[in-house]
């Protein structure tokens, strides 16, 4: 098996010349690079990566906590970080938090005893406290989607409210005043400001919400077709419905079809999304848009920064946008 000194005596240059080529490290001529580049190819070497790890005091692995690896969400937030990583030539750990913060403390355990030289964190379960804790120590990370007090600088976030108040306001606007709506689980911060947004705007239009016309999901397909049976068979009435994710609506919209309720004629259903899965329905529903891609993106981005010793003092917050689509329509008064 080659190893370094061989590439350096068929390259014509000195061990640390090699070493540091491979590394990224200082600036060579061109001429230089290739020989080293060409001797590795010849001699078939490969770096050790625990070797250069021991070297250069970095592992180049990033660590990414998720609640869980299903669904399209958490695929795409993988996918994009993984994506925008190996622009920097960094590996990706992955691990669950299993929706407990034991859970989740393990997983950043794991990422430690890898040396991981960071993380991106969506954990839902551990404390403000515990993260500000967190903080004090090294390796740096990012929160995505999370909110801490006192480490805004590391906090990616989305408007939640804002997000729920624009879809309902587009029923509204159109027409709409018995508008139902599937949360998710109120247990969940951001699920309450969804929740809480639909019932703001609702308030300031004026119109006065049933108990009856908020049903609670789990973010679940099974708990959107639950939830809209719920809705639909108690509230006669609602001429619309906000569903507070793109997989509740999956169900919600199998209900309708199965029981022959036309969207949008009879029924105008808008929702969240976050990986395009409304626009695969059909009719294809109005949303909101939860940019996933772009928030981790943005996450890579502080933390390679943050491993740089670079500072960052403001909070990277996304606004939404209301995506127009078929599964809604304007009602139309009768004359008086």
């Amino acid at each position: 098996m080659a190893r370094i000194k061989d590439v350096a005596a068929l390259a014509g240059v000195n061990r640390s010349t090699v070493s540091r080529i491979i590394n990224g490290e200082g600036k060579f001529r061109e001429e230089t690079r290739l020989k080293v580049e060409q001797a590795m190819a010849e001699l078939n070497y490969r770096p050790s990566a625990i070797a250069r790890s021991l070297a250069t005091s970095s592992s180049n692995m990033m660590g990414l906590l998720v609640t869980y690896y299903t669904g399209g969400f958490f695929g795409a937030m993988m996918e994009q970080v993984q994506s925008e990583l190996d622009l920097h030539a960094k590996f990706l750990i992955t691990a669950q938090g299993h929706h407990c913060a034991d859970g989740e403390r393990e997983a950043i355990q794991r990422f430690h005893a890898l040396r991981c030289d960071g993380y991106i964190l969506h954990c839902r379960h551990l404390t403000d406290h515990d993260l500000l804790d967190l903080a004090k120590h090294e390796p740096p990370f990012v929160l995505l989607d999370r909110l801490v007090p006192g480490l805004e600088e590391r906090c990616i976030t989305y408007d939640h409210h804002q997000a729920s108040a624009k879809a309902v306001q587009h029923l509204i606007d159109s027409g709409h005043k018995n508008i139902g709506c599937i949360s998710g689980p109120i247990s969940r911060a951001n699920s309450l400001l969804r929740k809480q947004g639909y019932l703001d705007t609702m308030t300031l239009a004026g119109i006065e919400v049933d108990e009856l016309w908020v049903e609670e999901g789990n973010y679940g397909i099974e708990s959107g077709y639950i939830a809209a049976s719920k809705l639909l068979l108690n509230n006669p009435e609602l001429t619309a419905v906000f569903s507070c994710s793109e997989e509740m609506t999956v169900g919600l919209m199998k209900y309708l079809h199965e029981h022959n309720i036309q969207v949008p004629n009879q029924l105008s259903v808008v929702s969240f999304d976050s990986v395009d899965r409304c626009d695969a329905l059909y009719p294809a529903v109005t949303s909101v848009c939860f940019p996933i891609d772009d928030m981790a993106k943005v996450a890579v981005q502080v933390l390679m920064g943050m491993t740089n010793k670079q500072e960052f003092k403001e909070q990277k917050k996304f606004v939404p946008k209301l995506v127009v689509r078929k599964a809604d329509r304007v009602l139309y008064s009768e004359p008086v």
